[in-house]
């Protein structure tokens, strides 16, 4: 049997989403979230969108326990606060903006509630362990000692790229570096809860023309024609979707596992400027420039 199938494509509907495409007929197109309307697209300063867990850590962990306790948000710090400084500039991806720091208790405290936001970040690790006779229970995720905190910076990714923001730079007893953001959660949107598009992205281009890598159109089953992926894009004011549909017959023949990616020319209606970039199943793409 052959199947006529659609890989990450997006019917997108509702009040002020446009759909575009180049117009090839054929294709199929499952239903999917539509673009996040809530994303607050003219704040001033654009609110900085931090992809995936807000928690930074530089150059690994230095021990499998210190990644699970880190991912449970269980630390331990017991030694000095460093000032809190002053609000300074910060250089953010619409432009420079002064902004105030939060003091190093806010962050521990960020820290330790991280698990309670699962979303985006990895899942909360508590070993099982086996105990005789009892049969499989949980154990929780010994506690990550920090044993020096400076303030300083550290590489977040967003959704403009990887960006150098303020941290408060924790150093393990193991001797692991975590970093956490040192600035306000108000200049964040939905900090810990921004999901990552899994197969597109990085992309990358200016005003309304973007290269956006997604999936290839699975290899053609033996005596088929080969099918072709193209884009779809859904504009709102707040967000812009893009997604692939597959034009041709797909066949139900053997394939390997393996994912192919390709970059896709895209054509907006009107420069991305401060919206979101999403793939068709909501995840954020993030967008870098020349």
């Amino acid at each position: 049997m052959r199947l006529r199938v659609l890989a990450l494509a997006v019917l997108l509907t509702g009040c002020g989403t446009a759909t575009h495409g180049d117009g090839t007929p054929g294709g199929q197109v499952r239903p999917a979230a539509p673009p996040p309307a809530d994303f607050p697209v003219a704040a001033s300063p654009r609110p900085i969108v931090l992809v995936g867990p807000v928690l930074a850590v530089v150059d690994g962990f230095a021990s499998g326990d210190e990644k699970l306790g880190s991912h449970s948000g269980a630390f331990e710090f017991a030694g000095p606060h460093p000032a809190t400084p002053e609000p300074a500039r910060v250089t953010l991806p619409d432009g420079p903006a002064t902004l105030p720091f939060i003091p190093v208790a806010d962050a521990l405290g960020a820290m330790a509630r991280q698990a309670e936001v699962p979303a985006a970040g990895p899942p909360s690790a508590t070993p099982p362990t086996t105990t005789p006779g009892a049969g499989t229970t949980t154990a929780p995720a010994p506690p990550v000692k920090l044993v020096a905190v400076e303030f300083g910076s550290a590489e977040f990714p967003t959704d403009r790229g990887r960006r150098a923001l303020p941290a408060w730079r924790f150093t393990t007893e193991a001797g692991s570096v975590v970093a956490w953001p040192a600035l306000r959660p108000d200049a964040f949107w939905k900090p810990g809860e921004v999901r990552p598009a899994i197969v597109a992205g990085p992309a990358s281009g200016t005003g309304a023309d973007l290269t956006v890598p997604m999936a290839s159109a699975p290899d053609p089953c033996p005596g088929d024609a080969p099918a072709r992926n193209e884009p779809v894009v859904a504009e709102t004011r707040t967000a812009v979707a893009v997604s692939l549909r597959t034009i041709g017959t797909v066949g139900d023949c053997p394939r390997t596992l393996v994912l192919k990616t390709q970059p896709y020319q895209v054509k907006l209606a009107e420069p991305l400027g401060n919206r979101l970039l999403v793939d068709g199943d909501g995840g954020v793409i993030a967008v870098t420039t020349p």
